[in-house]
């Protein structure tokens, strides 16, 4: 097995092997199988932790493969123990799997792969935006999860990340499958330590700090499930209230942190039925870790932390939309603002939140087929904009499509943030997330964006945006290129925040340095990144009103030897 840390393939990287699976893939029924793929004609991948998912069908069939992206310590001996127990236990929990250690070629070398059957039913968040009112519905689902509980206590198993989007739900709601297995405790690799942290939504406040490895790790996950399901159950208004959404069930990371002060703690506590159970959940999020006791005991008020918290109490029409006073917001993803190009750029590959006020909402059909797709503006579409692509295969899966009057709405977008799509004839490059199978969009208040975007680029994982003002990069520019020096003074003390967008800045640069630029320059996206360049067979870009056609293709694009000056310039800022 292998042993030393290994550098494992980009997005991009993935993509142009996936675009070639009936090669590169060794798995035989992989390799026969159709690949999934994107509005924009790449392969549809899927960002979880540290690991991209791609969808193949075959013969009937359809399979998740998991690709690694980021060092896992101990990936093959941790899967290998893994897919020992879960065989031994031959559960409906779990799923069918194979780790295959040589699973893809990419650029000459092999990579591990994970074959996963494909789970039936739909996620839990999902199952809640469509239950929110079938009381019965929410009532088998609590009684699954307990059953769940006390299946985990008893194996001695854990999952490690418990959440909205891990767990599958039967349409009925009477049970649940578990799926990605990357952060799964069983004893045999207990001295391997944990291999990620788990959704800060569904975790106990100590998770990062202390890192346990151990059968409780989804105690608190469960018992803060439960307690938001049958909230729920009990009152349907507490998930507009407490502004829920598919990757967050009632309580947030920043209730965990300060119940006595939580809106969410203090409009469930409301309810007489579950006021014990929120007096008692605020005394195990305000404990160490591992004082939480199994769900079974928790909903039996047994083995509570002796922590008296005194949770004050809501005020009348209280809604956190209107809360003031709140801490800082505590993303799952790093949140990005959907005006600040540079940061959008930086974060390809990786998933992230994104927040933003709408612009613009095109509705369109592609040339071939005519089917209905929607893009989502954050910015005028001939620029270096982001932007949200809801396309044929994610249209059922939007709730509520956005039309004409969205314009104006602020939203939340989380999901993989894609390579850009450039088009030299219109001068634009686009950046997006796509929102169905593989992200989910939120309208949120102006208040609420702002509040999450106080804190843009901070996240409860490891990517950290830039956060330097317009004026310090401005100031910095000047300093590498001479070009930049007729920006005159007024112009360099803007009175923009300090979360105003790099492409403002560089705006300014190009209007100062017209003069000594190129009449055509390259794209951002070739400073020290490849990108794709989608052609029909006229050889012309598409347009966002005229999507890729079933017969075009990408052809990967190796970056400019000699960049002008505005891609040096991105460059430097984003390296």
């Amino acid at each position: 097995m292998r042993t030393t840390p290994v550098a494992y393939p980009t997005l991009e990287q993935y993509n142009n092997a996936f675009s070639a699976h009936r090669t590169l893939l060794a798995d035989t029924e992989l390799r026969s199988g159709d690949l999934a793929i994107s509005g924009l004609g790449l392969p549809l991948a899927i960002s979880g932790g540290f690991a991209l998912t791609y969808t193949i069908s075959t013969h009937g069939r359809k399979f998740a493969v998991r690709c690694f992206h980021r060092e896992s310590k101990g990936l093959e001996r941790r899967y290998a123990a893994i897919s020992k127990k879960l065989a031994s236990l031959r559960s409906p929990y779990f799923l069918d799997f194979q780790f295959l250690p040589q699973g893809i070629r990419v650029d000459g070398s092999a990579y591990p792969i994970v074959k996963m059957a494909w789970a039936s039913g739909i996620t839990l968040g999902e199952f809640l935006e469509d239950n929110l009112r079938n009381s019965l519905a929410l009532g088998r689902l609590a009684d699954a999860l307990a059953q769940l509980a006390t299946y985990l206590e008893r194996e001695g198993i854990a999952h490690g990340d418990l959440q909205s989007g891990n767990l599958m739900v039967s349409r009925d709601g009477s049970t649940v499958q578990l799926i990605d297995y990357d952060g799964m405790f069983v004893d045999e690799i207990k001295d391997l330590g944990s291999a990620e942290l788990g959704h800060v939504n569904f975790q106990h406040p100590q998770r990062k700090s202390v890192n346990p490895f151990d059968a409780t790790l989804d105690r608190f996950s469960l018992i803060a499930l439960t307690l938001a399901i049958r909230a729920l159950q009990a009152d349907s208004s507490l998930w507009d209230k407490t502004n829920s959404e598919a990757d967050a069930i009632i309580f947030r990371a920043n209730d965990f942190l300060d119940p006595a002060n939580s809106s969410a703690f203090a409009l469930v506590a409301k309810n007489p039925n579950l006021a014990s159970h929120v007096k008692n959940f605020a005394a195990v999020c305000k404990s160490p870790m591992a004082r939480a006791p199994g769900l079974a005991d928790f909903l039996a008020g047994r083995n509570i932390p002796a922590v008296s918290v005194v949770i004050q109490p809501a005020q009348v029409g209280s809604n956190l939309a209107t809360t003031s006073a709140r801490p800082g917001y505590i993303g799952a993803y790093a949140v990005l603002s959907a005006t600040d190009y540079a940061a959008c750029f930086k974060a390809v590959g990786d998933k992230v939140e994104v927040i933003g006020r709408i612009v613009e909402v095109k509705h369109d059909k592609t040339r071939r087929g005519g089917k209905p797709y929607i893009f989502i503006n954050f910015g005028p579409w001939k620029g270096n904009i982001f932007k949200v692509s809801i396309w044929p295969d994610g249209m059922a899966h939007v709730k509520s499509k956005p039309d004409e009057s969205w314009v104006g709405k602020w939203v939340s977008v989380v999901g993989l943030m894609e390579p850009p799509f450039s088009s030299q004839k219109f001068g634009y490059s686009h950046l997006s997330v796509s929102v169905g199978t593989a992200g989910t969009m939120t309208p949120i208040t102006e208040q609420e964006a702002r509040w999450r975007l106080a804190g843009a680029g901070k996240a409860a994982g490891n990517f950290t945006a830039a956060t330097s003002s317009n004026q310090q990069t401005l100031d910095r520019i000047k300093g590498i290129s001479g070009s930049v020096s007729a920006i005159s003074s007024s112009s360099a003390s803007t009175s923009a925040p300090a979360t105003s967008s790099n492409t403002q800045v560089l705006q300014k640069i190009r209007a100062a340095s017209a003069s000594s630029l190129p009449a055509s320059s390259p794209s951002p996206s070739s400073a020290g990144r490849s990108t794709y360049h989608r052609s029909n067979s006229a050889g012309r870009s598409s347009t966002p009103s005229q999507p890729p056609s079933s017969t075009g293709r990408y052809t990967y694009q190796p970056p400019q030897q000699r960049p002008g000056i505005i891609a040096r310039l991105f460059k430097w800022l984003l390296d």
